[in-house]
């Protein structure tokens, strides 16, 4: 049932009962066909001076460029205007990783695996060229129109979107809520092997001056853009379901992440298909996988609408359903970060004496305890009294375990790196076994278990995300009288809070272990893979600290319980890492990283007395 017409403002020329506004919606899709041109002429016109692709690849980058804007226009001709928008959303979101990795270019084209674009054919590096311009100004475009769609979509009426209700016939009695949390964990899921697939080697080649790599084997610029994509995937992925009610939204916005994702992995797969010398690689599988997969959940979330609505809705398991999902998936996320801590990371082949006398990574026990952190109040997630209350110390504490296992993967990553299963197998002749001599180093089985505790300890976060989610929306029915704003309670945390954040930028900042001959990686010195790490933890803490201004007292005290915990193992870094190497001593970072602590546990404190107070 469709609530009456509304008379719109001069200003927002709406034409219906939705609220949008139409000129910024025109307005982002004229940017975003900007940006849809700028990356069809990028794949048309040269990338670099006299470069030539290694397959006619033009057709399929003009096609994969034109494919979103198309479709939010065929969807906006059917008045569909909000998941029009939508799709402009969806695209957007892989759009800043997919920047920096065409900058690698700009950097150093010739270590850069892009055959769509570029096929080396020396050691020589080109100068950028038009085509390689267009292309970033393209990225950046898409971005802008995925910032004035969104726009447009929270500008919108209360129950069209942005968490503020239901639209009529799709979401009456609760219908769409349970569509969300059914598509929502199954976005999660074909996303993270979408992610995995981004950082996995889309190919193997046979052409010696073409690299066949890994995102953790390739060069820093081409690392952190990969790392970006496969970090935004599974969140948008989570956010696109989690923020819009509207089911024909949210189907919108996966179906433009699903064509985000297909721009940036369905190159690479072709290549691999067209060209003699190269083969396909388990990353591009994966990664068509994640682009079928968004397409398959979307297709399913339009048909389960249309069903909702002449049928009864199905009650689907809510809050302690993902409760306990969250905590299994901790549980295992920790063991396996257990497991690749006691296992080698280093191997040394060719029977020069076996793994036990290869160095192994001095951040090892680091891992260990990280999953052990981890995996208890995973535990706790399965008692049904505990759940709500250590629900949001594992949306803080999932952190700790790509800040050791970042680590322990330099380790194999800098002390003569081989392949793995990490990178898939390579061309004849040219496999793991093949490549061992006298005395070749490569990596041990250690490797692939951290590199799946950080796969599962982003799964955990997305689980944690959507649990709160929900949990919200179940105590924001509870608790309809509320009103929006800083507690009392926040109000008397602002000043310790801001200390703590100072705290927490400064033990990410400072050396936690000094030694002669030493250096830490860090985040503006000795970049590397520990260096996202310590990024991603940064990021989780403080944004932590700035979110439980806005919660609940208890919900509030328990992530900062969780932040004191991350912040506890930075701490051990001194012990645990130290420990392993001659002569060191603790660095600035520990005393930072235990004030933080300290003034963390302190604003729980205050929660809770504030909480108790009358």
């Amino acid at each position: 049932m469709t609530a009456a017409p509304s008379a719109a403002p001069p200003d927002r020329l709406s034409g219906g009962e939705d609220g949008l506004d139409r000129r910024l919606l025109t307005a982002a899709m004229v940017v975003a066909l900007i940006g849809a041109a700028l990356r069809a002429v990028g794949g048309v016109v040269p990338a670099v001076d006299g470069a030539e692709p290694g397959f006619t690849s033009a057709p399929l980058l003009v096609a994969l460029a034109l494919a979103p804007v198309l479709l939010a226009g065929v969807v906006a001709a059917r008045s569909r205007f909000a998941p029009a928008a939508a799709v402009l959303v969806g695209a957007a979101v892989l759009a800043p990783g997919a920047a920096v990795v065409d900058l690698q270019l700009v950097v150093d084209p010739s270590v850069a695996s892009r055959p769509e674009l570029y096929l080396p054919v020396d050691l020589a590096a080109p100068a950028p060229s038009v085509g390689l311009w267009a292309l970033l100004a393209g990225h950046v475009a898409v971005v802008v129109a995925g910032v004035l769609a969104f726009g447009v979509l929270r500008g919108g009426e209360p129950g069209v979107v942005g968490g503020f209700g239901t639209d009529g016939a799709e979401g009456a009695d609760g219908v769409l809520a349970g569509w969300r949390r059914r598509s929502v964990l199954l976005a999660l899921a074909v996303a993270v092997v979408g992610a995995c697939g981004l950082v996995m080697t889309p190919f193997s080649s046979d052409d010696v001056y073409l690299l066949a790599q890994n995102a953790f084997e390739g060069p820093t610029v081409a690392l952190v853009g990969h790392v970006v994509c496969a970090l935004a995937l599974p969140v948008g992925a989570v956010l696109l379901v989690a923020e819009f009610r509207d089911a024909s939204v949210a189907r919108g916005g996966l179906a433009g992440l699903a064509s985000a994702l297909a721009a940036v992995s369905v190159p690479a797969l072709v290549a691999a298909v067209a060209m003699p010398s190269l083969h396909v690689g388990a990353g591009s599988v994966l990664a068509g996988i994640g682009v079928l997969g968004l397409g398959v959940v979307a297709f399913l979330g339009r048909a389960d609408g249309r069903a909702a609505t002449d049928t009864e809705p199905a009650r689907m398991p809510g809050r302690r359903g993902l409760e306990v999902s969250t905590g299994a998936v901790a549980v295992v996320t920790g063991a396996l970060a257990v497991v690749g801590a006691l296992l080698p990371q280093v191997e040394v082949g060719g029977g020069v004496g076996g793994a036990a006398e290869a160095p192994q990574s001095p951040a090892r026990f680091l891992l260990l305890a990280a999953g052990v952190v981890l995996a208890v109040p995973g535990a706790a997630l399965f008692v049904a009294r505990l759940a709500p209350v250590v629900r949001p110390v594992v949306s803080m504490v999932w952190v700790g375990v790509p800040l050791a296992a970042a680590a322990v993967l330099d380790t194999a990553l800098t002390t003569g790196y081989t392949s793995s299963l990490l990178s898939g197998a390579g061309p004849a002749g040219t496999g793991f076994g093949d490549r061992l001599t006298a005395a070749s180093i490569g990596s041990g089985p250690g490797v692939l278990w951290a590199w799946l505790a950080m796969v599962g300890a982003a799964v955990t976060a997305c689980c944690s995300v959507v649990a709160g989610v929900v949990e919200r929306e179940d105590v924001d029915e509870d608790e309809v009288g509320d009103e929006p704003g800083l507690s009392a309670v926040a109000l008397r945390m602002l000043t310790p809070l801001t200390a703590a954040a100072v705290l927490v930028i400064a033990a990410f900042v400072t050396p936690m272990v000094t030694a002669v001959g030493y250096v830490e990686p860090g985040l503006v010195s000795d970049v590397g893979p520990p260096t996202w790490g310590l990024a991603a933890a940064l990021v989780t803490v403080v944004g932590g600290c700035v979110l439980v201004t806005r919660s609940k007292p208890e919900r509030a005290a328990a992530v900062l319980v969780g932040a004191a915990g991350v912040m506890g193992l930075r701490a051990a870094t001194v012990p645990l890492v130290g420990g392993e190497i001659d002569g060191s001593s603790a660095g600035l970072g520990l005393w930072f990283s235990l004030g933080a602590v300290v003034v963390l546990l302190g604003c729980a404190a205050i929660a809770v007395l504030g909480r108790r107070r009358p």
